[in-house]
């Protein structure tokens, strides 16, 4: 290798250290919150993954009954939020076989995109102290997207109760927003 390819390789190195180190300080905590009416919530919380800044899923999978509180539901959440930032970076490959639709119960369901038919999805994110949820919708190929609708975003302080969290959640979970049971 030359004097110059090596240079090149070296502040390559160091670019990319410097983006990781400035990611991990403005790093969010994220959830995304599953809910089906039969089967309940599913609390997911998400880890950024390593030389990316896609969002991965890591485990332990939260879980609380349909008829949850909103109190039960926050804490879930507040703790799911709490995953997310100890996470740090992950590697693809630790989360790999990470498939939490596949613990559902829900008859048909082997893929992301046949849940995403079955399952509405709200967001958390907690950016410093802010606290945004949105609802999501499911597009065309499976995943879920961000509405155009203001409605469908809430914002709260970081410092808001487990109550006030799972409020947001119901109130975002309206019944027009619910897929249809099959």
């Amino acid at each position: 290798m030359t004097e110059k390819a090596n240079n090149l390789k070296n502040t390559l190195q160091e670019i990319k250290k410097e983006i990781r180190r400035r990611l991990k300080r403005l790093r969010t905590a994220h959830v995304e919150v599953y809910y089906h009416p039969k089967q309940g919530y599913f609390i997911i919380s998400g880890a950024v993954q390593k030389d990316s800044v896609a969002w991965l899923s890591i485990p332990p999978v939260e879980t609380a009954a349909a008829d949850a509180d909103a109190g039960l539901l926050g804490a879930k959440i507040r703790k799911g939020l709490h995953r997310s930032k100890k996470a740090g970076f992950v590697d693809r490959e630790d989360v790999e076989d990470f498939k939490f639709w596949q613990m559902t119960g829900v008859k048909g369901i082997n893929s992301f995109k046949s849940f995403s038919k079955q399952f509405q999805c709200v967001n958390f994110f907690k950016k410093g102290k802010t606290l945004e949820i949105k609802a999501m919708v499911r597009d065309s190929y499976g995943a879920y997207a961000v509405p155009k609708e203001e409605d469908c975003r809430i914002m709260l302080s970081s410092s808001a109760s487990a109550e006030a969290m799972g409020q947001a959640v119901l109130k975002l979970l309206q019944p027009e927003r619910v897929p249809a049971e099959k």
